[in-house]
């Protein structure tokens, strides 16, 4: 009875692994002749999932990005109890004084929108509809320009001809890209517009973080310690206080300069009169935060819109965004982001033409963060293989 017993479930055994290789085969068959239906139905279903996550993404950014000020207001706050009960604040307390520094920094952050609101969008939607308006002058200019240039090559024996089809080509290509710029924005604000019917979910979800985020925080460590192995939830851990401190903060940190960057660069070309200072302004505070071109970007646009109204305008205002620049990156970008990245100029130049080459301008904002946190890991590598290599 036994033997057969044992012949039985050899047989049994044998079985359950040839059902297990046939089902295998069938379905590799199977995703094969419908791998695209099946990878696109995934992509659908993944986006899907996005969409419906969405308010949750972005109440964690900006959970994320208001924390550094809410934790400063906290301890003005905790400051300020003190000094007028006369004794330590109780941690009972704790929980009321991050709403209320919640609030004031909701409150600030909403100030500063509609001021925002109020005296940048219509400045640059006015720029950008004065150089519309100004292409028949620009083409002029254009051809001006050209004609000198061509009399002075002629005049050296250098037979070139000029019709101003090219100048004209150029300049409608230029209105083509200011009236999809201008597009662009109404559309964006169209976009907000529809955004706002998650607004009042992403709020509430963003305050709860902000309120709750070391209680959060415990919790989550908890959901770690059941679900993963000591090892690995430990590993997990020091890999997101990297990703806080390395990518984060340098992001931060970049925003910020890029925030500073466009309000000097701004008020800089108003001091010299520059008809698109709003404008120029604003996409030089923006493109800052793309490493070594987007520096340029500003001065270039700078020369480049100032030159129509006239020359030594245009290079007045690229001289003087070169030179802020200059202070920018070498005293007040350094003292705002700080050393995070360690990494010398070669790797952070190889870093961005590889970022930049795969994901364009984002590739070139989160390539040098990115090459920072290797650059950690394969450090600490380096010196675990070399504690190794001693015990030995």
């Amino acid at each position: 009875m036994l033997e057969k017993l044992k012949k039985n479930n050899l047989y049994i055994k044998y079985g359950v692994i040839i059902v297990f290789i046939a089902a295998v085969v069938v379905l590799t068959f199977k995703l094969i002749e419908h791998g695209d239906l099946m990878v696109s139905r995934s992509i659908y279903e993944f986006k899907r999932f996005l969409s419906v996550i969405s308010p949750i993404i972005y109440a964690v950014l900006l959970s994320y990005l208001f924390f550094v000020p809410v934790k400063y207001c906290d301890k003005l706050l905790f400051k300020t109890v003190s000094l007028v009960s006369k004794k330590e604040v109780k941690k009972e307390y704790s929980t009321g004084i991050r709403l209320v520094s919640v609030l004031m920094v909701f409150s600030i952050t909403i100030f500063l929108l509609v001021l925002i609101y109020n005296f940048l969008v219509p400045p640059i939607l006015e720029n950008i509809n004065k150089m519309i308006n100004s292409l028949p002058y620009i083409q002029t200019r254009i051809v001006e320009w050209v004609n000198i240039l061509v009399k002075e090559l002629n005049s050296r024996s250098i037979d070139v001809k000029f019709t101003g089809e090219i100048s004209a080509e150029i300049v409608n290509k230029l209105g083509a890209i200011a009236q999809d710029g201008l597009s662009f924005i109404i559309g964006t604000i169209s976009e907000i517009s529809s955004f706002l019917l998650d607004f009042v979910v992403i709020v509430i979800l963003t305050l709860y973080f902000l309120v709750d985020k070391e209680r959060l925080i415990r919790q989550i460590k908890r959901i770690r310690d059941v679900l993963l192995p000591k090892k690995l939830g430990k590993l997990l851990t020091t890999f997101v206080h990297d990703l806080d401190n390395i990518v984060g903060k340098f992001i931060l940190g970049e925003l910020l300069d890029s925030v500073i960057v466009g309000l000097v660069s701004t008020s800089l070309l108003l001091l010299i009169k520059h008809p698109f200072a709003v404008l120029v302004g604003f996409i030089a505070g923006i493109t800052n935060i793309i490493p070594y071109v987007g520096p340029l970007i500003g001065a270039v646009l700078a020369f480049f819109l100032g030159a129509f109204t006239s020359l030594p305008l245009g290079i007045t205002g690229a001289v003087l965004l070169l030179l802020y620049q200059q202070v920018d990156g070498n005293f007040i970008q350094p003292k705002i982001v700080g050393d995070k990245i360690g990494l010398s100029p070669v790797w952070i130049l190889i870093a961005v033409l590889i970022g930049g080459s795969y994901f364009g301008a984002l590739g070139m904002i989160l390539s040098i963060p990115f090459a920072g946190l290797l650059r950690v890991y394969f450090n600490r590598y380096s010196e675990y293989k070399k504690g190794k290599e001693q015990r030995i």
